[in-house]
């Protein structure tokens, strides 16, 4: 994967900290609103717990890995709730330098461990995790087989990978919508099906899935609120076009959305025996 911080667009160095600013929070995926009035954190937080739940117990002894954990919101609240040990992989060491020292706040340097990687260099022994978690990172990256792959090595015999991602709708063929795609800061975006395929070919298992695409345009609609609400004062920690450019990103997410050609969901996999 390319080096990519975990909303769904480029972040531009100088801007890196603006969506941790308009987030509120620690996490940067797409959120749950259930109810509705949720805010920005509170949804991206009820994402983690809904994902969390379907996956086998977890217990003290369960080792689970996040990966492209950007400020690590979601593993130090799973080491915090569940008590078991959390790695943390991340290819931005501006993020990583904020996780290790909430790490540090909350003393659980015991519990949660922080490296710099992905796809290209995963720093663990094979058959090591019990769980993979993956919040919108595949979503990003065009290389998604590898990304399967690399995740494959380090499960353990039947292990679970877990994530949520933005896809193609198989149903969007409109040229308008088409340019609009082609326009959004993703290196892929490719259907459901297409997830099952790449994860064969990563021997994996697709197991599980759940279809929540009726957030998209309520999350895309949201945060370009807080976008033009906060405008000037973002302006001011990055720069006119950035911030205009992320404005008219999440106008094209929300006009995907509404077309229906975007899809997004949750999707689980099990790493399948050898």
């Amino acid at each position: 994967m390319s080096s990519t911080p975990n909303p769904l667009f480029v972040e531009e160095k100088k801007g890196q900290h603006i969506y941790h600013n308009v987030w509120g929070g620690d996490d940067l995926h797409i959120g749950i609103y259930r109810p509705k009035s949720l805010s920005l954190y509170e949804a991206n937080r009820k994402t983690t717990e809904r994902m969390i739940k379907l996956l086998p117990r977890i217990k003290r002894a369960s080792k689970i890995l996040v990966v492209q954990s950007g400020f690590g919101g979601a593993a130090r609240y799973i080491a915090e709730k569940y008590k078991c040990k959390v790695w943390c992989l991340n290819d931005d060491e501006k993020q990583n330098e904020y996780n290790e020292r909430k790490i540090e706040e909350l003393e659980l340097s015991k519990k949660v461990k922080v490296a710099k990687g992905f796809v290209e260099y995963m720093p663990y022994e094979p058959d090591f995790f019990d769980f993979v978690i993956a919040q919108d990172a595949f979503s990003l990256t065009g290389k998604k087989r590898e990304t399967f792959r690399a995740i494959h090595r380090v499960l353990k015999p039947e292990g679970r990978l877990i994530i949520s991602a933005l896809m193609r709708s198989e149903s969007c063929d409109d040229p308008d919508s088409e340019k609009l795609i082609k326009k959004l800061p993703l290196e892929e975006l490719i259907t459901e099906e297409q997830y099952g395929s790449d994860a064969k070919r990563g021997f994996l298992q697709q197991i599980y899935s759940v279809e929540l695409s009726e957030q998209l345009v309520h999350h895309y609609t949201k945060v370009l609120y807080t976008l033009e609400a906060n405008k000037e004062k973002l302006i001011e920690q990055s720069s006119e076009r950035f911030v205009n450019e992320r404005i008219q990103t999440y106008r094209n997410f929300i006009r995907l959305a509404e077309d229906g050609c975007l899809d997004w969901g949750i999707l689980m996999f099990q790493k399948m025996n050898s």
